[in-house]
């Protein structure tokens, strides 16, 4: 799971411009990336993580990706521009049919956070591949001239995407609460803080809610909640280096399992998001967190929650 600890330093400015929250429809979106005879030769119809191996095409190959889907969900389309996705996913050679290592389910991310996951030639095409996707669909995404240990070859993701879901806060603007500075959002809903020079977290109170979101499920304990979240660290002199983490930088979003609590810090945030329905976003200030150098003041918004499975 991700943990606050291990958030990317991100040192981006701090927005000043607010913005209209985004709508929360969900409208078809053709697919980026085609498909293909090689795709379509090796596309299977069902997700499973237990698939050791495919069946090996040495007869077949491509100069660039190929997607086909071979079974179609019904629901979300993913927005690159606005939306989160959850995917399990499984790697395989083309030529040889056999397994590059074990099935995963990715943590939800944006496209730019899928496409940094890791090597360039493999994620890059995954997060265009999502361009005209829709949760509950079954994928095969071929893709050439990836380099391996020992050769370079044609990969095989099977892929299922999970969910999809808005990367913002979504719901009702709250009264601002005094303690607090005023948070503006650009339009991609990623917030910032305005500040004047002698503004001072000492006396803000442990939490705000400053959007009350219209999803139906809310927080409880053993949930696992995934969140943009930002930290603030108000003391600096330079606004601009105000920044400490930003999941909006890296399009991970950072997860947290409610009531399992290692530390101060994310107590804190389990108090503070507990009881929020999905799309809120709440302002937090956490002395602890200060003190071991991860800012004063998060923003965080509530995206997604995986609920306690009996």
């Amino acid at each position: 799971m991700r943990t606050l600890s291990k958030l990317a330093a991100a040192g981006i400015a701090v927005a000043l411009a607010a913005g209209a929250l985004a709508g929360c429809s969900s409208t078809a979106r053709e697919q980026r990336i085609a498909a293909g005879d090689v795709s379509n030769a090796v596309s299977v119809a069902d997700y499973s993580s237990d698939r050791s191996s495919i069946t090996g095409r040495t007869d077949l190959s491509t100069d660039s990706p190929q997607l086909t889907i071979g079974s179609r969900g019904d629901g979300r389309w993913f927005d690159p521009d606005t939306d989160a996705v959850q995917l399990s996913i499984s790697y395989f050679r083309l030529d040889t049919g056999e397994s590059l290592g074990d099935a995963t389910t990715l943590s939800p991310a944006t496209a730019d956070g899928i496409a940094s996951l890791g090597l360039s030639t493999v994620y890059e095409p995954l997060s265009e591949a999502l361009d005209g996707l829709r949760a509950g669909d079954v994928f095969t995404l071929v893709i050439p001239g990836v380099e391996l240990t020992d050769t370079t070859t044609s990969i095989v993701i099977i892929g299922s995407v999970d969910d999809v879901f808005l990367a913002r806060a979504h719901g009702a603007e709250q009264a601002p609460v005094a303690g607090f500075p005023q948070v503006v959002r650009a339009t991609n809903g990623q917030p910032g803080l305005v500040l004047d020079s002698s503004y001072s977290s000492d006396d803000a109170p442990a939490s705000a809610v400053l959007i009350k979101g219209d999803g139906d499920q809310v927080v409880q304990d053993d949930d696992v909640v995934y969140m943009q979240i930002v930290q603030y660290d108000t003391t600096v002199a330079k606004r601009s280096s105000m920044v400490i983490n930003s999941t909006w930088e890296t399009g991970q979003l950072g997860g947290e399992h409610v009531g399992d609590s290692s530390n101060e810090i994310t107590a804190a945030i389990d108090d503070a998001i507990r009881g929020l329905p999905v799309g809120s976003q709440v302002i937090m200030h956490i002395p602890a967190a200060a003190d071991a150098g991860y800012g004063d003041l998060f923003v965080v918004d509530v995206l997604q929650i995986v609920a306690k499975t009996e």
